[in-house]
């Protein structure tokens, strides 16, 4: 399984040092209860039970780096002042070392305070100064930097855009990186991305892209069209587009685009999901793996990161309890949509994928045999299920007996199933065109000639297969005996 085989880079991170430079920041955490509207004014009053302080910008990325068992070596810079003691103390927490962190009383420590009541927030406020740093300032941070590159795995350049990261910095240490062999990850900000040319990875999220671009990311072409826009900027080996509910999508030179599919999660809080992903890509690709496996990693450890309240890193052991979890059976349910990319990434890998559809009301030994027969036939099996509605068109007002997610679930429970979807037309055609199998097989006594999904199938590239059925095995006969009109 590719989980499997995930989870087995994991113990690769263990010991990875990565440089990690940009805006460092202190989260402030205000934890109250809201019960009650003031009557001075139409806001809620929250009554704080406890505050805490995080590390957060940079710091996180760093955080969670050292929860997955790698080595945060940070540079940034700090204020002089009491939220820079507090956030070396809570960096120190984590077992991060703060030797590379300057101190200024030239300008304040960033802080960002979030009220937050139960698992929702209410309010954040920043105190943070955007400016670009003096020069001298900047040169010291660096030659901090410099100092540290040919004793790393990896580097990371967070940009928050809060004056750390400089055209300056970013060109030479990138320069210097490629020179060492290094690579070099950038979340990026801003819509210049000149800044970061020559970068081995890119990680902006969908609005990010959006604003390097210069346009509105609206469609699969459109974003195909953006991320051609920021590589021809940045020269960048890989870009990485995380987008939230659908995913993230894979750009690399001269190799097929890979979209990764989100993995189901309840949500919570989405703050420092990009810091987790950027954390687990670096260690992923200091550890020798793959652009693609790295960013499934990252998926993986953004889907764990969600399920937290407020800014917090994920562990080793949470990502490989994620990846070891077997796979809930309605998490193979997937919409036309999420089938698409799903589909684009294993043709990317180069898998045959079997596809098959039918009513499948009342699940039998017949449709067991004959789906495991099917997955036989090449890599990946996905099978399209009927709707409700187009059962009754077919079959008749008193069918489907058991319900389209009901069915869905069941098929989705077996092994030899891969995917499942569920399609309201009482053909397959369209569901065929977003799955272009290689496959597609049915069951029963037909003839290839006469099936009237052959030439779309066919024209797609496919062929076309029919597995004979086991003789009385059948819903009709299981129906009739349950309702004794059969003996």
């Amino acid at each position: 399984m590719l989980e499997a085989h995930l989870k087995k880079l994991i113990p690769f991170f263990e010991g990875r040092k990565i440089m990690v430079i940009g805006d460092l920041m202190l989260d402030e955490h205000i934890w109250s209860s809201v019960s009650r509207i003031s009557p001075e004014a139409p806001v809620v009053v929250a009554d704080v039970s406890k505050i805490t302080h995080v590390p957060g910008g940079c710091g996180n990325v760093a955080a969670n780096i050292v929860a997955l068992s790698g080595i945060p070596c940070l540079i940034g810079l700090i204020g002089r002042d009491s939220s820079g003691d507090k956030l070396k103390q809570a960096l120190r927490n984590y077992g991060i070392s703060t030797d590379k962190i300057i101190i200024t009383g030239e300008r304040p420590t960033i802080l960002k305070s979030r009220v937050i009541a139960g698992s929702q927030h209410v309010v954040r406020v920043d105190r943070e100064e955007r400016s670009t740093l003096p020069e001298k300032l900047a040169d010291k941070v660096l030659a901090a930097a410099k100092k540290m590159i040919n004793k790393i795995d990896a580097i990371i350049i967070s940009d928050y855009g809060k004056g750390i990261v400089s055209h300056k910095s970013c060109r030479e240490i990138i320069a210097i990186a490629r020179h060492e062999g290094k690579p070099v990850l950038v979340d990026p900000k801003g819509d210049d991305y000149t800044k970061y040319k020559g970068a081995t990875v890119l990680t902006p999220n969908l609005l990010e892209a959006e604003l390097a671009a210069g346009f509105k990311i609206k469609d699969e072409e459109a974003l195909i069209k953006a991320a051609k826009v920021i590589i021809s900027q940045t020269h960048c080996d890989h870009l990485i587009i995380t987008r939230g509910k659908d995913g993230m999508s894979v750009f690399s030179k001269n190799e097929k685009i890979v979209h990764i599919p989100v993995i189901p999660r309840e949500v919570f809080d989405i703050t420092g999901a990009g810091d987790t992903v950027i954390a687990t890509l670096s260690l992923a690709l200091a550890s020798k793996a793959t652009i693609t496996e790295a960013a499934m990693l990252g998926n993986f450890a953004a889907s764990v990161k969600v399920t937290k309240i407020a800014t917090q890193p994920i562990y080793r052991e949470e990502l490989e309890e994620a990846l070891e979890e077997r796979e809930p059976s309605t998490r193979k349910i997937k919409s036309r949509k999420d089938l698409g990319f799903i589909v684009n990434r294993l043709k990317s890998e180069h898998a045959k994928i079997v596809f098959t559809n039918g009513c499948f009301d009342i699940l039998h030994l017949g449709h067991v045999r004959y789906l495991k027969e099917a997955m036989k036939l090449g890599d990946v099996l996905i099978v399209g299920v009927n709707s409700d509605s187009s059962v009754k068109k077919l079959k008749g007002n008193d069918r489907p007996y058991i319900s389209e997610l009901e069915r869905a679930e069941i098929l989705a429970s077996l092994e030899c199933v891969d995917y499942v979807s569920i399609f309201p037309e009482t053909r397959p055609d369209n569901l065929i065109k977003v799955v272009k199998p290689d496959i597609h097989v049915k069951g029963g006594d037909y003839s290839i000639t006469d099936l009237p999904e052959r030439h779309l199938v066919e024209r797609l590239g496919g062929r076309v297969v029919v597995i004979p059925p086991i003789k009385g095995r059948s819903t009709t006969n299981i129906i009739e005996k349950i309702l004794g009109k059969k003996k």
